[in-house]
């Protein structure tokens, strides 16, 4: 009708799903809001309690649900008393910088807290320890290295990185799977460099290199005990495992095949009728040919091989060592040093703008 505006139906459309979008999401935001609230609340008592070890993860995740200039600036200063100081000049000097772009209003309630901010910033800042890893000159294309987990690619790798105090577990990897771990510890306002060694090693002949060395004799203690003669010390059941793999090897195309053939043999019977097949019957009837024999040829190499494998185990002399097979493991352990400074009052805090 003439004066009418017509709205074309995809535009209410679209305007309803976008709405409802809008609308949705409040709930869990109030959900997140509510969470790290009372996280903040819990990362508060922990500091004024002394027991910095919870209160920072609190205070850390109520930070990641909801970012806010007061909670950062709180875990900043939990993180200085925990001995974290490379985390805590990182936090203050973000939270600065994030009360610099709140509007003017706002940052004059965070007049008092930028001070302290800056002081502790100029005051922590020179006891921040640094790490430099580097790679060798040799080491392959593709070579990882990992500190406490967190993957170092790039440019990060023979970089002087702030570090929290204590102890990192550094692993380099090689493509071919070999690793190298080592254990560093790093003290206040040191700056440490690193020469990393890669192992080149795959990890079948690592585990290789600690198993008990042959020739060794079974008491060792007398003159005149006669060692061990070099067939019976470097005798190796290794023949018999591959010969083994082998056969099962055989077993398992043979089985494979042997059931192909049975699907080939169904499309037989149903395409083909008094020696008459159609195309589809009689290349079904070919393939069952071929995958029959090979299923017989694996069928019959791996019994041969299993067979041969369990007479070499059976006939294979055994050999005594004087040693046993230990592997040491390595933990990757960090306890923060407290700063020894005291708490103040934290009571004044918020989770606030």
């Amino acid at each position: 009708m003439y004066g009418e505006v017509m709205i074309p139906r995809f535009l209410v459309a679209a305007s309803f799903v976008a709405l409802s979008a809008a609308l949705l999401p409040r709930s869990a935001w109030a959900q997140d809001s509510a969470t790290a609230g009372a996280l903040f609340d819990k990362g508060v008592a922990d500091m004024q309690a002394g027991q910095f070890a919870t209160a920072c993860p609190a205070l850390e995740e109520s930070q990641r649900l909801e970012p806010r200039a007061g909670t950062l600036f709180t875990l900043a200063e939990c993180q200085a008393h925990s001995g974290k100081v490379a985390s805590a000049v990182a936090h203050y000097q973000e939270y600065v910088g994030l009360v610099s772009r709140l509007p003017a209003d706002q940052q004059s309630r965070h007049r008092d807290r930028v001070k302290s901010a800056n002081a502790q910033i100029a005051k922590l800042k020179p006891t921040v320890p640094t790490l430099t890893l580097l790679l060798p000159a040799n080491a392959p294309a593709g070579t990882s290295v990992t500190r406490n987990g967190v993957l170092l690619q790039g440019a990060a790798l023979g970089l002087a990185l702030p570090s929290d105090p204590g102890e990192y577990v550094v692993v380099t990897r090689t493509p071919g799977g070999a690793e190298r771990l080592v254990t560093i510890a790093v003290a206040p306002g040191e700056a440490k460099r690193v020469a990393l060694e890669v192992s080149t090693e795959t990890p079948a002949a690592a585990a290789a290199a600690i198993a008990p060395a042959a020739g060794a004799t079974p008491s060792g203690n007398g003159p005149n005990d006669a060692p061990a003669t070099p067939t019976e010390s470097h005798h190796s059941k290794t023949p018999a495992y591959i010969v083994g793999a082998v056969g099962v090897a055989g077993i398992v195309v043979g089985s494979v095949t042997g059931i192909l053939v049975f699907g080939k043999k169904s499309t037989v019977r149903d395409e083909c009728s008094d020696h008459v097949c159609s195309e589809d019957g009689l290349s079904a009837a070919n393939s069952a040919q071929s995958l029959a024999m090979v299923s017989n040829v694996g069928f019959g190499v791996g019994i041969a091989g299993l067979a041969t494998a369990t007479i070499l185990l059976l006939t294979a002399p055994s050999a005594e060592t004087t040693g046993s097979t230990a592997s040491a493991t390595r933990s990757a352990g960090w306890e923060p040093r407290l700063a020894g400074t005291s708490r103040g009052g934290w009571a004044g805090l918020q989770h606030s703008w």
